[in-house]
């Protein structure tokens, strides 16, 4: 495909593709790995469609994610991930059904099932230079 390299590993029913841009250094920016049961790519659109357990893992970003279909848009470099969404990014968590990651902006929309809700969890790092802050217990009215 014009633009990118792409490696492909097959193996126990799996296929991975590590998507290196042409010319990129790995400190720059560093490989996106995706393994799933199937995967298509289409020259002309710059498409990859992964579906069936795909795993994607960008290490650069530290992100580790999981799904049941992954679409990349190597032109616009933007990630979709569809169905049963988790998302790790060092200790973060997001749970949802649709997952849009822009990987030029490094903005993420997450969209739920219907009925359902998007869950992320942030683990908040504390400055050990600063005190916690005290809470005065609610006065009770007399």
């Amino acid at each position: 495909m014009k633009g990118w390299v792409c490696g492909v590993l097959g193996g126990l029913g799996l296929v991975t593709v590590t998507i290196l841009p042409l010319g990129a250094q790995p400190q720059r920016g560093g490989p996106l790995t995706i393994t799933s049961d199937i995967q298509e790519a289409n020259a002309r659109t710059g498409i990859l469609v992964a579906r069936g357990n795909v795993r994607l893992v960008y290490p650069s970003r530290q992100v580790d994610a999981v799904a049941e279909m992954a679409e990349y848009d190597t032109r616009r470099r933007i990630i979709t991930l569809r169905g049963n969404v988790f998302v790790q990014q060092e200790n973060n968590t997001l749970r949802a059904e649709v997952v849009t990651y822009n990987i030029n902006t490094g903005k993420i929309e997450a969209l739920p099932a219907p009925q359902k809700q998007v869950q992320s969890v942030y683990v908040i790092k504390e400055d050990p230079e600063k005190p916690a802050p005290q809470i005065s217990p609610t006065p009770t009215p007399p």
